[in-house]
């Protein structure tokens, strides 16, 4: 599959992790893991006994997985009955299952819809490993089972996702995970905080290694303040929209250098023009807001070099 289209097939699985709850979201778990583990077995209800506190297990690793999809996973019901289940399931699991196969890890899988887990979770959960001393005792949020999905082969993604249209016909699908990012960072924008600040002692040498302005310079300078916005989206999100969205904005740089900006003006840097022409590509939209969190991503980025160069 290109990047383009994995892009789509993302969209889809998004749509699908927003859709699906109850049994159908547990249905599109089973599946992905069923293509990713040869040995899953899905655990299905039988009569009264029903599943026994088990939705599917991998017998080679002794992990096991318990799903719980809520219509609102923000909620503080959602919260309260999840903290309760991730217990009560594990009691139950250990009781009908450690002597058929040793539990090794537990992942209780939750439907956050990519609005994060609860400490109240995490708490109960790291309790779990400690007392039973397991391998991994976690949730397993839609992030995670995204990155499942795409270390499947292409044609298995295919069937998963469901039909994705030729990325030729659509415009600018290359800059929708951008688009995404700028939406999340206008969404939580916060008061500026000197502490979560990028700044490094070589930023001002990068600056001028890459010949930029004063001017650049603050726009980058204002951006990096709200840089805990960029960790709030990565901490939601899966690494390959991680990787892929740090490669948009690498190739959007790299096109911006093969750019001959030599007779476009005496006034301007290079440096400056290839700064806008980086801000053009990611904001269509001349929005203020728009371009103040435009700024945010660019300064993550220039921070971690992916865009412009390192002086050392």
């Amino acid at each position: 599959m290109t990047s383009q289209e994995k892009v789509l097939a993302r969209i889809l699985f998004k749509k699908k992790i927003y859709e699906n709850e109850g049994q159908a979201f547990e249905q599109l778990f089973t599946q992905i893991m069923n293509y990713a583990y040869p040995d899953f077995i899905q655990i299905k209800p039988q009569g009264r006994y029903g599943d026994r506190k088990n939705d599917g297990y991998i017998p080679s690793l002794g992990y096991y997985y318990q799903v719980y999809a809520p219509e609102n996973p923000e909620a503080t019901r959602t919260r309260n009955v999840a903290v309760a289940k991730a217990r009560d399931d594990f009691k139950g699991l250990i009781d009908a299952w450690h002597h058929i196969h040793p539990i090794k890890g537990y992942r209780f899988v939750f439907n956050d819809k990519y609005k994060g887990s609860f400490p109240a979770i995490e708490e109960a959960l790291a309790e779990i490993k400690t007392e039973y001393k397991l391998e991994v005792s976690e949730v397993f949020l839609a992030k995670h089972i995204e990155d499942v999905l795409f270390s499947l082969d292409a044609d298995k993604i295919l069937t998963l996702v469901g039909f994705i249209p030729d990325p030729a016909g659509i415009s600018d699908v290359d800059y929708s995970l951008l688009s995404e990012v700028i939406e999340h960072i206008i969404k939580v924008s916060r008061p500026i905080d000197l502490i979560s600040s990028l700044r490094v002692p070589d930023f001002d040498k990068k600056i001028q290694f890459n010949g930029l302005s004063h001017s650049v310079a603050a726009f980058l300078q204002s951006g990096s303040y709200q840089s805990g916005a960029i960790d709030e989206y990565f901490n939601k999100n899966s690494v390959f929209a991680r990787q892929e969205l740090r490669d948009a904005l690498n190739q959007i740089y790299l096109a911006s250098i093969e750019e001959n900006y030599a007779e476009v003006s005496d006034d301007v840097s290079e440096g400056d023009l290839r700064f806008f022409h980086i801000l053009n590509k990611i904001t269509p939209s001349k929005s203020k807001s728009v371009q103040d969190a435009a700024f945010v991503l660019m300064a993550y980025y220039f921070e971690s070099c992916d865009i412009f160069e390192d002086p050392s």
